[in-house]
């Protein structure tokens, strides 16, 4: 290498130019940006790889709009212990589990005010004497997913979320899923519906009060109790078991459970009077019928007009009269066609919901589900669209 010396032989240093000196500064902030960005994917990475991975199998189905996800070996202990009170405050979390100075909360709809969806759900006896559950749900016009689910620890399930309950409505483009990234995520902790491998179903249905003493034990959303049961339950009482551990927070909206399980057994559990009531299928029976109607005798007299008034809203009579006629005089069970049949009799276009009702508005079928859980399949149908709308899930693989 040669270095010119000056006459007194001091080595000569030559003055950079100034376009090599904004080079030099591009060159560091690049460098920096790079430093932070490959920081910030292993943060990622480390918080939230499960989630990043679910996120990557987002799938869109239909165009009701139907999603469908994959979200394996998760944990949400941290999650149960915060207490959070809402779907809201769920959406939030995980926007600070990513991004610590990304706090605020996506507004979702306000459910204080309780609406009825007309919704409904059974648990019957089949020809070959298993158990079947059907349900109509009935909602706002909102995107559907289907997360199947495997936490860690826990059992796999299949999970159907109304996405209005974390503030996606119709007209958002949940195809852009990294618009509603923290949505798309909570949502699996926000099912209204679901079954795992095991047979256990869980439906989150409204109804018009429900309230739960502090017990001093951990408060958890009637979403996160759906979740719950699904990933640590086998059997009713498992999922009993699981709630008492809990107190449930109802700040947000008002919901009495449905589960059932694989063989010959059904509740309805319901919070009145600040404790839990558990109406189980009577002996003998060979159905349950749960809708938005109550079922405690323990109801407030002050709610049980109201609660009667909905009877035809919510299609109880219809559902407790037709599966009590198929089942009786010593009929064995009911087909699957027929369980179908009289859920699809019972469901609203969509585009003809908004017919009030006692004040309320009844909304069109989003969706109705049958589980056959002897075979361990799961059929549901989009927006009362057998034909073009209807998808099986095998729920033994």
């Amino acid at each position: 290498m040669n270095v010119q010396l000056n006459d007194s032989g001091v080595p000569i240093v030559k003055e950079k130019t100034l376009a090599q000196k904004i080079k030099g500064i591009l060159l560091w902030t690049i460098l920096i940006i790079l430093t932070i960005a490959a920081a910030l994917l292993v943060y990622l990475c480390v918080a939230g790889a499960g989630e990043m991975a679910a996120l990557t199998t987002f799938k869109h189905v239909s165009d009701h709009p139907y999603y469908t996800m994959t979200y394996q070996n998760f944990e949400y202990s941290d999650m149960v212990n915060k207490e959070l009170s809402n779907n809201d405050e769920v959406i939030k979390y995980y926007k600070q589990k990513f991004f610590k100075s990304l706090s605020d909360a996506i507004p979702g709809e306000d459910k204080n005010e309780y609406v009825t969806k007309g919704s409904v759900a059974f648990y019957s006896r089949t020809f070959i004497y298993s158990y079947m559950k059907g349900r109509v749900y009935n909602s706002y016009d909102a995107p559907i997913l289907m997360v199947t689910a495997k936490p860690q620890n826990g059992y796999k399930s299949w999970n159907i979320i109304d996405m209005s309950d974390v503030g996606v409505q119709a007209e958002t483009n949940v195809d852009q899923w990294y618009n509603n990234a923290f949505q798309t995520i909570a949502a699996t902790y926000c099912t209204s519906e679901g079954i795992n491998q095991e047979g256990l179903s869980v439906s989150l249905i409204s109804c018009p009060v429900a309230s739960c003493d502090d017990t001093n034990l951990i408060n958890i959303t009637p979403f996160v109790a759906v979740r719950l049961m699904l990933d640590r339950a086998t059997t009713v009482d498992n999922a009993i078991d699981v709630l008492k551990n809990y107190d449930i927070d109802f700040s947000s909206g008002t919901y009495h459970f449905f589960v059932s399980e694989k063989e010959e057994k059904s509740a309805i559990i319901e919070y009145v009077n600040g404790s839990m009531e558990v109406e189980y299928m009577e002996s003998g029976a060979l159905h349950q019928v749960c809708s938005n109607k109550m079922e405690s005798p323990k109801v407030p007299s002050s709610t049980r007009d109201y609660n009667n008034a909905y009877d035809e809203v919510t299609l109880y009579d219809f559902f407790e009269k037709a599966l009590s006629d198929q089942l009786s005089g010593g009929k064995p069970g009911m087909s699957q066609d027929y369980a179908q049949s009289i859920m699809k009799s019972q469901s609203t276009n969509m585009r003809d919901s908004g017919e009030n009702h006692f004040g309320t508005v009844l909304y069109g079928t989003q969706y109705t589900v049958f589980y056959d859980t002897a075979k361990m399949k799961m059929q549901i149908v989009v927006e009362n669209d057998a034909k073009t709308q209807s998808y099986s899930y095998d729920l033994t693989k």
